[in-house]
């Protein structure tokens, strides 16, 4: 089989994806999206399937998009990709669906935005609509703080600043959940441990095997289904009377997992790959 990799570097998992593929018998192509100039009017790439691994999300929607447009299977899908690197799409799906997340307001100026925020009560958490989930994020306790944040984006001025993405802050504190869905099934979790409250290992947090019982399982599954099926991450926190999705995005920090778990979630997601192709590109 023929597999191709779109990619913006090839970094440890990378590295550890290729590795499998490699052991399933694929001949694999990496595609750095640095490079790759796309001919529009023709098909020059004879491809089994792709795997999408950019760093850049807008960079790998518009590579998904031509991968389609010439009848290609990708991992994943244009639409799911589209869909987790955005938090409004992302939130509007999980909801449509029934996934409980936290109470969530979107605004276009900075006084409509403070308005919200005073409306759902502090601690809120300011975030782009677009981009990883640790950049650009903001925990704001009162008005006080609401007010300068919200000047301070206004006078930086980039688009992307001017899109006021709110969530109401969940209390858990030190202790987010990452579940690993490939292909409808949670095939690893892991518990994120920190004094920080954004829950991530660049925060300083300690990874640690986290059971997949049928609830955990369910909440993840349900919500990858809501985005269109595949291969993703959930993160979610769980205080003592709910479970909550946060987030959403590309399945990151896989080495790091597998080494938590033992699980092997790039052999994982390289089977799916196969049974996508087997599928046709249907594999959910």
């Amino acid at each position: 089989m023929e597999m191709g990799i779109v990619l913006s570097r090839i970094r440890k998992d990378e590295k550890r994806l290729i590795a499998e593929a490699g052991l399933r018998g694929f001949d694999v192509t990496t595609i750095d999206n640095s490079r790759q100039v796309f001919e529009l009017d023709r098909r020059h790439m004879d491809l089994d399937v792709v795997l999408e691994r950019c760093v850049d999300h807008h960079r790998a929607v518009y590579a998904l998009s031509v991968f389609d447009h010439w009848g290609i299977p990708t991992v994943n899908r244009q639409s799911v990709v589209e869909t987790y690197g955005n938090r409004l799409l992302t939130t509007l799906a999980l909801r449509e669906r029934g996934v409980p997340v936290p109470d969530m307001r979107l605004a276009y100026t900075p006084d409509s935005a403070l308005k919200a925020m005073e409306d759902m009560g502090y601690p809120v958490v300011l975030r782009p609509a677009e981009g990883p989930e640790d950049q650009l994020v903001s925990r704001i306790g009162d008005k006080y703080t609401a007010a300068t944040v919200l000047e301070h984006k206004r006078i930086l001025g980039a688009y992307h600043h001017s899109i006021f993405f709110m969530q109401k802050h969940i209390d858990a504190p030190g202790h987010d959940i990452r579940a690993y869905v490939v292909g409808g099934e949670t095939v690893a979790a892991v518990s994120v441990l920190t004094h920080h409250w954004i829950g991530t290992i660049a925060a300083g947090g300690l990874m640690e095997n986290e059971p997949v019982t049928e609830e955990l399982n369910g909440l993840a599954v349900s919500a990858v289904e809501a985005i269109g099926g595949g291969v993703a991450v959930v993160d979610m926190v769980r205080t003592k009377d709910a479970w909550y999705v946060q987030e959403m995005g590309p399945p990151s920090g896989l080495s790091d997992a597998s080494d938590a778990t033992g699980v092997n979630i790039p052999g994982k997601i390289m089977d799916y790959v196969a049974d996508t192709v087997t599928k046709g590109g249907r594999a959910s």
